[in-house]
Parts: C-alpha cells; sequence; structure tokens
C-alpha cells in the first residue's frame, strides 16, 4: 500500500503547488523548500520533491544544484517566445480543429467558453486562467490533434503565470469574452480560414498587452 499512497500524495502535491505557482501565492524566483512544504502538507520529503521535479519539468520550478528548488522567475524573452509558438502553431491547429470537430466537441467547446465567462464574470482570476487553457485547447480537438495539444497545453501554464501577474486592467475581460465568442461561432460553422486569421488576432492582442505590461520586449 505504501507505494500508491505515496503516488496519490505526489498527485496532490502537484495539483496544489501547480496552482499556488499559477494564482501567484509563489512568488516568481521564490525558494521552495521541501522540509516546510513537507512539515505544511504532513508527508515526507519525498513525495514533496517528485512533485517538484515534475512541475520543474512543466516548466513552474527551476532545480538548483545544492540550493533546491525555486519558482521559475518571469522573463520577457520567455515570454516572447510562448507568444511567438502559439501564434505559429495554434492558429492552424484550430482551424483543423473546426474541420474535424464533431457534434459532441462543439458543445463542448461551448461549455467550456460559459464557465471561462461566469468565472471571469465573478472575478475568479486563478480558476478563469485555467479555464482559458481549457477553452483554447477543446478548439484543437486533442482527440485527433494530440500532440499538438500537449504542446499547446505547455505553452499555455507557461503563459498563464504572466498573464495572472500582469493583466487585470478594465475593459480586458469585455474584450475577451467578445473575441472568444466570435471565434467560437467562426469554429462551430467550421470557417477554417477565418478561424485562423481570428485566433491569430486574439493571441496577438493578448501578446501586445503583456508586452506593455511587462515593458515590452
Amino acid at each position: 500500500m505504501t507505494q500508491p499512497l505515496l503516488q496519490s500524495m505526489t498527485s496532490q502535491l502537484i495539483v496544489h503547488l501547480r496552482n499556488r505557482i499559477l494564482a501567484g501565492a509563489y512568488a516568481p524566483g521564490a525558494a521552495l523548500r521541501q522540509d516546510v512544504l513537507a512539515a505544511e502538507f504532513g508527508t515526507s520529503k519525498i513525495p514533496v520533491r517528485e512533485a517538484l521535479v515534475r512541475l520543474q519539468s512543466e516548466g513552474l520550478v527551476n532545480i538548483f544544484p545544492n540550493r533546491g528548488f525555486k519558482v521559475r522567475p518571469l522573463v520577457t524573452s520567455e515570454l516572447e517566445e510562448i507568444f511567438c509558438l502559439r501564434l505559429m502553431m495554434e492558429p492552424t491547429a484550430a482551424a483543423a480543429g473546426a474541420r474535424l470537430a464533431t457534434e459532441a466537441e462543439q458543445q463542448a467547446a461551448s461549455a467550456a467558453l460559459e464557465r471561462l465567462n461566469k468565472a471571469l464574470a465573478a472575478g475568479e482570476w486563478s480558476a478563469a486562467g485555467q479555464l482559458n487553457r481549457n477553452f483554447h485547447l477543446q478548439l484543437l480537438v486533442p482527440r485527433v490533434q494530440p500532440v499538438a495539444a500537449e504542446i499547446l497545453g505547455r505553452l499555455h501554464t507557461l503563459a498563464q503565470r504572466y498573464v495572472q501577474s500582469h493583466l487585470q486592467p478594465e475593459g480586458r475581460v469585455k474584450r475577451a469574452a467578445r473575441e472568444h465568442a466570435a471565434l467560437l461561432q467562426l469554429w462551430t460553422a467550421r470557417k477554417s480560414a477565418r478561424v485562423r486569421t481570428a485566433l491569430h488576432a486574439h493571441i496577438e492582442s493578448t501578446r501586445g498587452d503583456l508586452a506593455r505590461a511587462v515593458g515590452g520586449f
């Protein structure tokens, strides 16, 4: 029973620590001490270390020999790379998704956007970040584009910290809601070329907001 319980604790720690990092509860560059976290969660340091190693593979934590773990810092060069990669991949993948989605997958995308809009309207920023990621990934139809979904899923996770740390200005929620609604309408109508154009513009506008917020690239 020891091994399954250990895996369960590690899985729970991954979720808790990931959410805290994405929400900004652990500041960029902050040390993540294994003994402190183990005491807080009432476990040994083994599952804590395993969770931190997993988060390092997701790009949220850095490991330093003899110095332990730290939250990965926010760097403008990384942000530029994230959004350049998204612009290269995501509009084309979403356009393909528009052609390939089943009716059930279209309904799932609509439901994902509804959950996102509710969270944004309530000012639930931490939840909204994950829900925004879920909505965008639904447009790819991961069933038929699993590799694209995996790569873009990681890019969205990395981008989420920048968005939540720097962007909650007045008017942005309404604009995002308009852009998402228009994008979903085109996507469910299977207008692939227009989906590609609309999503490229949406990603570029978000990139511009972040660039201004963090002082430009």
